[in-house]
């Protein structure tokens, strides 16, 4: 895909198409929650309130790279 000037173009298509930006969400944070457990030795996968600052967090930086060239 490249966009220019606003303009979105796919310049092709592959690949899981039940995959999208969800999965990539999920991957991150249990990417980033066992990174902490492993670094800090505190595991935060049952603490709501700290999964959903992770969630946040991981979906703001995929919009950041996402919008990166």
């Amino acid at each position: 895909m490249t966009i220019d000037d606003g303009i979105f173009e796919v310049k092709a298509t592959a690949g899981d198409t039940h995959l999208g930006g969800e999965d990539f969400d999920n991957k991150m944070v249990e990417y980033c929650a066992a990174d902490f457990l492993k670094k800090k030795n505190i595991d935060i996968r049952n603490n709501p309130r700290a999964m959903r600052r992770l969630r946040t967090s991981c979906e703001k930086a995929k919009r950041i790279l996402s919008a990166s060239t």
